[in-house]
């Protein structure tokens, strides 16, 4: 049997992280209260299922004990051997079908065999199709007396509303990092595993919040009743953080050398999605700590905005490295562009345009443009008008507008660093109450423009004595 397994709860007592959902199950159960369908949401691996299962047990359990299973009566024995014909668990990635649900419900009019209710678990419902779902309607709304239903799902956004409004809902929240360090920990003493600490933070970071992926990799890593770092690196070719701050600065330096840098990672045979991910964690760590010296981090924000798009490309790659090759080349080749984007910004931002203060002086600064000549006929009254005093208001305030002090004001507010970084990189301007401000990238933009974060910009311009401000994310 594997960990996971072996560890997987068996009773609410050991029902960890999930308090509010587990004690509210057990109550219903107390005062007899439950319901007919209940539909359990959440991200993978936080405890959906198995709460499924543990419910299923303490409703029909023999001898509950604070209405939790015992594990010891014949219904809870016959659960855990998969005998027990009236706790029935469908996949319903396999069972996609109205036909499977049509199935269901012809079955579910019969009484249990041997339990007091017949307790129908349906794992990934959102895979059910259309029809398989209105199949499901009638019967989720008016049950049978000794049937329960209880849906799981990932996307809760893929089942239907009508689908939802006859269940009772569970939200699951996500495990976090030292909670599955914890579990980790307990599971190495009670297998005598030895662990360094190196190799329970790596554990921890590649599991992406899963529980089950991290029980999983610390089972793999076991040798001889031990998991040690070295062996780690020697087995999963770990990146070590000398060698990302290398790739990033050659990077940085366009330095085409780079491609035998990447050559090299491919002959070692080391995982390279691995290694990329690591990348940009260690890129946006980067970028953070140069933001706080007042660094600027325009090249580090395209490269992690090139590299996002290009990770998720891999999902349909044919080949993952050539992917990634092609990242590379598109950062080298593109680099004169988006360097001479940042020059024309930075210009934009240190010479702001002179308002003229007579037509006189219009016409002479239109001549010595070196592109107009002297043979050019300047209509003076079509320019002039182009200068009129509403807009020389605008320009005075773009001039007193000051970043440093907005972006001083936004932390005071506290706002996120994400915030911070992004505002920092891109192009502010103050024009005739109008703040645009101009983001170097879409995947900026959108990790930016959302209520909360225009609530706090709209703040720290108000602590700048400036209101009713227009504000433009581009």
């Amino acid at each position: 049997m594997s960990l996971y397994l072996k560890y997987r709860p068996q009773d609410f007592d050991n029902l960890e992280w999930q308090e509010f959902i587990k004690n509210t199950l057990r109550k219903a159960i107390a005062d007899n209260k439950t319901v007919g369908a209940y539909l359990l949401c959440g991200p993978r691996w936080t405890w959906k299922t198995s709460t499924a299962r543990i419910f299923a047990k303490s409703l029909n359990c023999e001898n509950p004990s604070e209405w939790n299973p015992c594990l010891t009566c014949w219904i809870c024995k016959d659960f855990l051997d998969e005998s027990l014909i009236d706790i029935i668990e469908i996949d319903a990635a396999s069972h996609t079908g109205v036909d499977n649900i049509r199935d269901i419900i012809e079955k579910a009019e019969f009484k249990p065999t041997r339990t007091k209710y017949k307790v129908y678990i349906i794992d990934e419902v959102h895979m059910l199709s259309k029809w398989a779902f209105n199949a499901l309607l009638k019967i989720l709304e008016e049950p049978p007396e000794h049937v329960k239903f209880i849906l799981a799902t990932t996307e809760t956004h893929k089942v239907p509303e009508t689908i939802i409004s006859r269940c009772q809902r569970y939200d699951f929240r996500r495990i976090w990092d030292i909670e599955i360090k914890n579990r980790i920990t307990y599971i190495a003493e009670s297998e005598k595993v030895n662990i360094d600490d190196k190799s329970l933070d790596y554990i921890i970071k590649s599991a992406g919040w899963g529980l089950r992926n991290a029980i999983s990799t610390f089972e793999q890593l076991i040798v001889d009743g031990a998991i040690k770092y070295e062996n780690i690196i020697d087995n999963l070719w770990i990146v070590w953080s000398e060698e990302l701050e290398n790739f990033l600065n050659k990077l940085l330096s366009k330095d085409k050398d780079i491609i035998k840098d990447f050559d090299f990672l491919i002959q070692e045979g080391k995982n390279i999605k691995l290694f990329f991910k690591e990348f940009i964690f260690f890129a946006k760590q980067r970028a953070l700590l140069d933001i706080t010296e007042w660094k600027e981090i325009d090249d580090i924000v395209y490269i992690m905005d090139v590299l996002d798009e290009t990770y998720s490309k891999t999902k349909n790659s044919l080949d993952e490295n050539t992917t990634f090759l092609i990242w590379l080349l598109k950062l080298l080749s593109n680099w004169s562009a988006h360097t001479q984007k940042i020059q024309s910004s930075t210009n934009l931002k240190q010479k702001p345009l002179k308002i003229p203060e007579n037509k006189r002086e219009a016409k002479e600064t239109l001549k010595s443009d070196p592109k107009v000549t002297s043979d050019d006929e300047i209509n003076i009254e079509d320019i002039w008008g182009l200068f009129d005093d509403s807009e020389k208001g605008s320009k005075e305030q773009t001039w007193n507008f000051d970043k440093n002090t907005f972006i001083t004001h936004l932390k005071d507010l506290g706002a996120k660093g994400s915030l911070i970084l992004w505002i920092r990189s891109s192009n502010v301007s103050l024009d005739n109450n109008v703040l645009k401000v101009q983001f170097k990238t879409s995947f900026a933009l959108k990790s930016t423009d959302n209520s909360d974060n225009r609530s706090l910009i709209s703040e720290a311009l108000n602590k700048m004595d400036l209101f009713d401000i227009d504000i433009q994310l581009l």
